[in-house]
């Protein structure tokens, strides 16, 4: 596990940041044309709708939470795109309910 200096580290890296932005306009993406039974679709979509106008803004509030992951704390900068989507993913409904 990452201390609490190495966290901050990754979190304000601007190349990383700019990865997790990438990974949460793709879930956004996924969101808009996913099946419309999802659950709690309706609020996925509120979310990913302001993940495309305010890219920003949503991976200001986003990025502390993907580097919360534990596998973002073990690779750290390394982490793939994969883990990083992953992490953004499993992340979205935290931010759409």
């Amino acid at each position: 596990m990452a201390t609490l200096i190495e966290v901050y580290s990754i979190a304000v890296n601007d190349t990383f940041r700019n990865r997790i932005s990438s990974a949460i306009a793709k879930a956004a993406f996924d969101v808009l044309n996913e099946n419309p039974s999802t659950p709690s679709h309706a609020e996925r979509v509120v979310w990913a709708k302001s993940a495309m106008n305010d890219p920003i803004t949503v991976t200001d509030y986003m990025t502390w939470t993907v580097v919360q992951d534990t596998t973002i704390q073990s690779h750290g900068l390394d982490s793939t795109d994969g883990e990083i989507q992953n992490a953004v993913n499993a992340n979205i409904n935290n931010f759409a309910l």
